[in-house]
């Protein structure tokens, strides 16, 4: 085998030492599996540093961690991969390989988002500089009735002021025309008539300049809400720009708006790349390899219980051994025990006989 053969039969978390003894279509079965893990695993890589290029601006920091993550990606499906076991039926293949499937869609999907991403930029950028716009009429419009009512408040005082200047203007015509002789009395000079209609107008125009000020007041006061409207309108449109940064994750939410059936069938073609070497050992029949290590792990279940009732008899009779030794110890201790209880009664007995006989006693 060459080295790119022998990588990607790593990949594929075959055994070397037992693939060797494998057909060669066996060992490109499991090459072709390898390739496309590490194939998978190299999209990862792509697809968190461009991840992580949206996030860190340091390229000492990203490719570290994009590197880290491919590494974690080829792990794990070399591992989800090299776990599965094909069974004796489908209903056992389906059940072994259902949890190892949803983990890897989920890898697939997490894999696929930020490549979408990429693919979509033009479209989530427009996206999101729309909703950056109508996010900012809405500020707007969320003052509209408000500022409608400001602004008829200060139409009612200038249309009712207004309404005042024309009549003090229609009293000083009325003045000048009784006073120069052109209507009433028909009398020109200053009579009791003009002095009336000058009286009425001069006492208007006092009035008229009061209410002047009455509504240059009130209109100020509307202009001053106004202003502090305006203001409100400013901080809010500078909160939303800030709420609105376009990060990547925006991005990932924009995505779902904008992508629609396309970014769905990009994340279909992952998850096909990413379940493929699943469901090529899934539908794939026993080959030589499976066959090869079932017949490895039975003779090291074999060596494995042999050593086990090896170790099991020996305990026994290391048992039993000292089973005898503790009993032949008993006996010997009872032995000399006896033995010291008979040489004190053959003492005891010796002595008696010796008080007893006169003959030892002269």
């Amino acid at each position: 085998m060459n080295f790119i053969e022998r990588f990607f039969l790593s990949c594929s978390g075959a055994s070397l030492s037992i693939i060797n003894e494998c057909p060669e279509f066996e060992k490109t079965k499991y090459a072709s599996i390898g390739a496309t893990i590490f194939f998978t695993s190299l999209l990862a890589f792509i697809s968190s540093f461009y991840a992580l290029t949206q996030i860190f601006d340091s390229y000492f920091l990203i490719f570290p961690l994009a590197l880290f993550w491919g590494l974690i990606i080829l792990n794990l499906d070399r591992y989800i991969v090299q776990s599965l076991r094909a069974g004796d039926s489908k209903y056992q293949n389906l059940v072994i390989s259902f949890p190892r499937m949803v983990l890897a869609i989920l890898v697939a999907i997490i894999i696929s988002k930020p490549l979408e991403v990429k693919l979509f930029e033009d479209e989530i950028n427009a996206y999101l500089i729309q909703q950056r716009i109508e996010s900012t009429f809405a500020v707007e419009k969320k003052y509209d009735k408000e500022k409608i009512a400001l602004n008829e408040q200060k139409e009612f005082y200038q249309n009712k002021f207004e309404e005042k200047l024309e009549l003090r203007n229609r009293y000083y015509e009325d003045y000048l025309c009784e006073c120069n002789g052109t209507c009433g009395t028909k009398t020109k000079g200053r009579g009791i008539e003009c002095e009336e209609r000058k009286v009425k107008y001069e006492s208007y125009s006092i009035e008229t300049d009061k209410e002047k000020l009455k509504t240059e007041a009130l209109i100020d006061a509307i202009v001053l809400k106004e202003k502090e409207i305006a203001q409100k309108i400013i901080e809010e449109r500078e909160i939303v720009r800030a709420n609105m940064n376009n990060g990547f994750f925006d991005k990932i939410g924009a995505l779902n708006e904008v992508g629609d059936v396309s970014s769905l069938f990009i994340m279909l073609i992952f998850i096909l790349i990413e379940t493929a070497p699943l469901l090529t050992k899934l539908l794939s029949k026993k080959g030589p390899y499976d066959n090869l290590v079932m017949q490895a792990e039975f003779e090291f279940e074999t060596n494995f219980l042999k050593v086990k009732d090896f170790n099991l008899n020996q305990r026994k009779k290391n048992e039993q051994l000292n089973k005898i030794s503790s009993s032949l110890e008993i006996k010997s201790k009872e032995t000399q025990i006896k033995k010291e209880m008979r040489e004190k009664t053959l003492q005891r007995y010796e002595q008696i006989i010796k008080e007893n006989n006169p003959a030892t006693k002269n």
